[in-house]
C-alpha cells in the first residue's frame, strides 16, 4: 500500500555472527480492508478454516488477482488460535456485501488489520519458509532509541495466495510483528 513508509532498515542480521538469519525492516502501519473469520484453534481446523473464508470471498464476487491472504496472529500460545483474512479490493465492494452474504459463514466479517503500527516487517528470501522459529530471537527495536519499541502482539503472516489454493505448502512473503513503546524503567 501507498503509506507502507520505510522507516528504518537493519543492516545487521538478528544475532551477531548468525548466517542465513532473516533481516528486518521497520515499517509504518498499513490499514487493510478485510473479510474475516476466526479460527477456533488447533491444527485440524486451519485448513478448513481458510477454505470457508476463501469460497465465502468468491461466492460475493471479491476476488481479484490483488486479494491478499493475513492470518493474524494474538499470542504465543499453542491454541493455533488465528484470524483468517482476506483482502477486499476496494470499500465500494465492501459496501456491496449484505449480512445475508456474511450469514453464510457464522462469525465471518468485515475488519480493517495491520492499522496500528509500526511493525517489523521480514521478507523470506529463497530457503527460507517464511515462519519465524517459536522460540528465536527477535532483531533488536529500531529508532532513535533502541529500547523505546518492543515486539508485541497482534503478528501478521502475509500468504502468496489463499492457503485453501496454494496446495500442500502455502507460501509466506512477509511477516509484520508489531512494535510498542517499552515500559519505562523504573529507578
Amino acid at each position: 500500500m501507498q503509506n507502507a513508509t520505510l522507516l528504518r532498515s537493519h543492516d545487521r542480521p538478528m544475532e551477531p555472527g548468525a548466517s542465513n538469519v532473516p533481516h528486518w525492516t521497520v515499517v509504518r502501519a498499513q490499514p487493510l480492508l478485510v473479510l474475516s473469520l476466526r479460527n477456533p484453534g488447533g491444527a485440524d481446523t486451519w485448513r478448513d478454516t481458510w477454505r470457508r473464508l476463501t469460497a465465502l470471498v468468491f461466492s460475493c464476487g471479491l476476488a481479484t488477482r490483488e486479494t491478499k491472504a493475513i492470518e493474524v496472529h494474538y499470542d504465543a500460545g499453542t491454541s493455533r488460535r488465528f484470524d483468517a483474512c482476506l483482502s477486499i479490493p476496494s470499500s465500494r465492494l465492501a459496501a456491496e456485501v449484505t449480512a445475508d452474504d456474511l450469514a453464510q459463514v457464522p462469525g465471518a466479517r468485515m475488519e480493517t488489520v495491520m492499522g496500528h503500527g509500526p511493525f517489523l516487517h521480514h521478507r523470506p528470501t529463497a530457503g527460507q519458509d517464511g515462519r519465524p522459529a517459536p522460540a528465536a530471537p527477535l532483531p533488536p527495536a529500531a529508532g532513535p532509541h533502541p529500547t523505546s519499541l518492543v515486539p508485541a502482539w497482534p503478528r501478521y503472516h502475509v500468504y502468496a495466495c489463499s492457503p485453501a489454493l496454494a496446495g500442500e505448502t502455502p507460501v509466506i512473503t512477509d511477516t509484520y510483528i508489531t512494535l510498542t513503546a517499552s515500559a519505562p524503567a523504573r529507578p
